[in-house]
């Protein structure tokens, strides 16, 4: 099962190298979209744990001026056997300190949906959403050879974390495709948090580009 499952993930990447869920950007034209789709290889963990299950995840970013970007995300949060089948969507405002670092800011909405995962009876079996204010920075470093490595993190009210780091590379101006690893944590209740976390692969697409 485990084998069908990384076959499935390496069709479906190379499906979607057109347009797909890339590294987060830190520069960008004025009037350019950015479309993103990919796949998260997430598992949960709150005490227990679940099996990992691959998720299509998805956005755009588009840049209001060269330095003003706003951002869509969303990210499926389901594990195997839907032991966890909720989501996250976010929407930020990027800015562009320069080529190698952006910060950014905005809402994620987290929904927790989940059955046996975890310790604690009183929460083993539960359903919250979280609304996270949160502050971010994102980080890019060439390394050569049309390859980046790229680092993004968040803190957030109810004890939201987000981390993200990886690989990026450029197949052409306007075409990317990356690998890395993601991780967020977020509150359930007073006492406990649930953790997501896994392998991300995927791709960008750029357009509109005004220069």
């Amino acid at each position: 099962m485990k084998n069908k499952s990384l076959v499935l993930a390496a069709m479906l990447a190379t499906c979607i190298t057109s347009f797909a869920f890339a590294a987060p950007q830190t520069q960008w034209n004025k009037g350019e979209t950015q479309i993103d789709l990919g796949l998260w290889n997430a598992k949960a963990e709150s005490g227990g744990s679940t099996g990992s299950k691959w998720n299509v995840n998805g956005g755009a970013t588009y840049g209001l001026t060269d330095q003003w970007a706003v951002q869509y995300e969303y990210s499926g949060l389901k594990t195997k056997h839907d032991d966890t089948t909720g989501n996250s969507q976010e929407i930020n405002a990027v800015y562009s300190l320069n080529k190698n670092v952006a910060v950014y800011g905005g809402w994620n909405r987290i929904k927790n949906s989940f059955n046996n995962v975890g310790s604690d009876e009183s929460a083993r079996n539960y359903n919250c959403t979280n609304n996270v204010l949160q502050l971010g920075v994102i980080a890019k470093k060439s390394i050569g050879n049309n390859f980046d490595v790229y680092a993004k993190g968040a803190l957030g009210t109810k004890k939201t974390s987000l981390w993200e780091a990886g690989i990026n590379y450029a197949v052409s101006k306007n075409l990317d495709v990356n690998a890395g690893y993601r991780y967020v944590n977020t509150e359930i209740n007073d006492d406990i948090n649930l953790t997501y976390k896994g392998a991300i692969i995927g791709a960008s697409y750029r357009l509109g580009s005004g220069k």
